[in-house]
């Protein structure tokens, strides 16, 4: 492109090499001695095809698939994230039909939690999507800094899981669930992006015929590793290893992309339990059961997940000491365990766990069951532990702000500022505050000890944006 590439010259945007600083002769971007930077000339292109439209700000992330850039909308005045697919890309015809009709089907989704699409164009030899810019950062972001509070797990899980419901209550399957495709805005609300992306990409021949399997090895479902067919269990069982990570801090499978596609077919997840024990049993049961190797013993929809991992049927997991299995003879016991009889009795119980278990499932789900027994007694044992513990001994939580915010914790709604005397457990806890007008404030506060904990928040009024 010549005439563009002089008319920024004259204009003084590039008089030399953004690397090294060599001046560049009259017709290039960049010196014969550093290699081009692909996403410069990306955004010097698309600027130009959108000239007097958008303005394009900055590069906000680039994956496997497309590079997404910060824009501002100039007729409506709003800022907004264009997402291109990478020019090698647009030469193949069928991919970019494939990736225009996905996403205007994607952008017939209307949900909270799912990022609006407004456009999808193809000009100047660029093929693109303007969507709703989220101000926030991606869950990769906050899982790059460890695991999450309990409380914040489950609010992540449920959001995302009810924006795929939807999607799949109208034949939409996301394909490529992981953290770097869900965002968390500056609110805590959890938004889900690239609907149906990675299905144009797989679909065509050029992409495909190297046998190339497209997605994320690591949160890659067992049925998708194997090159089948998949359907809205197919991100079930991704979203269950994005609660994994989140729980544990790191991913059930390592290794390279082909020693993890073997593991995700063919072996067992590592023991949430031991990774962090003092996971609830209702939510590491939900998480096992979308982890499910195979399909049909997972949640028949995502709706359903959305509640177990909410806590919405913790009351109905059994207590371990209300039904006990007598070893030798088999037979049940509604008496707790006398004192003397602890390790014998919590052995068989690991037992009556699999058998609960295996109701949960489902008869057709045995050998799921049977793999996942000796969590279920390793659950047991920490029970056990629990009750033996001493009681636990809470601090209190005082918070002032300027202004006065709303003030959630472990996302429950405490009440407005100042708030004194809020008990919170040992273990680490998830606060936020809001207020209309005003930046939200985020914070996680790890208890120990007996100390009282006080904070004191100067709100930041919001840009108007």
């Amino acid at each position: 492109m010549p005439g563009f590439t002089t008319a920024f010259l004259l204009e003084g945007l590039v008089n030399d090499c953004p690397r090294c600083h060599t001046p560049l002769p009259v017709d290039s971007l960049f010196c014969s001695t550093c290699p081009p930077d692909s996403d410069r000339q990306l955004r010097f292109r698309l600027a130009h095809a959108l000239e007097g439209r958008y303005e394009i700000i900055r590069l906000l992330g680039r994956g496997g698939m497309a590079a997404v850039f910060l824009a501002r909308d100039l007729v409506l005045e709003r800022e907004v994230a264009i997402k291109v697919l990478p020019p090698e890309m647009t030469r193949d015809r069928q991919l970019v039909a494939r990736f225009q009709q996905e996403a205007k089907t994607a952008a017939r989704l209307d949900h909270p939690n799912i990022i609006p699409i407004h456009r999808v164009e193809n000009e100047g030899g660029l093929v693109y999507i303007v969507m709703k810019y989220v101000s926030g950062q991606s869950l990769e972001e906050t899982l790059s800094r460890g695991p999450l509070p309990i409380a914040q797990v489950r609010h992540v899980l449920r959001e995302a899981a009810l924006a795929l419901g939807h999607a799949h209550r109208r034949h939409i399957v996301h394909r490529d669930v992981k953290p770097a495709n869900i965002m968390v805005d500056e609110d805590g609300r959890v938004v889900l992006t690239d609907f149906g992306i990675s299905k144009a990409v797989q679909g065509t021949t050029q992409i495909t015929g190297t046998g190339t399997i497209i997605g994320t090895p690591h949160y890659m479902s067992p049925e998708q590793a194997k090159g089948r067919d998949v359907d809205g269990r197919t991100d079930q069982y991704a979203l269950g290893i994005v609660g994994y990570r989140a729980l544990t801090g790191t991913h059930p499978f390592e290794g390279d992309a082909q020693s993890i596609l073997y593991q995700q077919v063919h072996e067992a997840p590592p023991s949430i339990l031991k990774r962090r024990p003092e996971t609830p049993p209702d939510l590491r049961m939900a998480l096992d059961r979308a982890l499910s190797k195979n399909a049909s013993a997972r949640f028949p929809t995502m709706e359903e997940f959305a509640s177990w991992v909410n806590g919405e049927h913790a009351a109905s997991i059994p207590s371990a000491t209300t039904t006990v299995v007598s070893a030798p003879a088999k037979t049940v016991s509604r008496t707790a365990p006398a004192s003397g009889q602890g390790a014998g009795i919590y052995v068989a119980m690991g037992t009556v766990l699999a058998v609960i278990a295996l109701a949960f499932v489902g008869i057709p789900r045995l050998q799921t069951a049977v793999e996942g027994r000796a969590a279920r007694s390793e659950a047991v044992a920490a029970d056990a532990e629990v009750r033996r513990a001493p009681a636990k001994k809470y601090v209190s939580l005082t918070v002032r702000s300027i202004p006065r915010a709303m003030l959630y914790v472990d996302g429950v709604k405490v009440g407005l500022t100042p708030v004194t005397g809020k008990r919170l457990s040992p273990g680490t806890h998830y606060l936020r505050l809001q207020q209309r007008g005003y930046h939200t404030v985020t914070e996680t506060i790890v208890v120990k000890g007996s100390r009282p904990i006080q904070r004191q928040y100067q709100l930041r009024k919001n840009s108007g944006r």
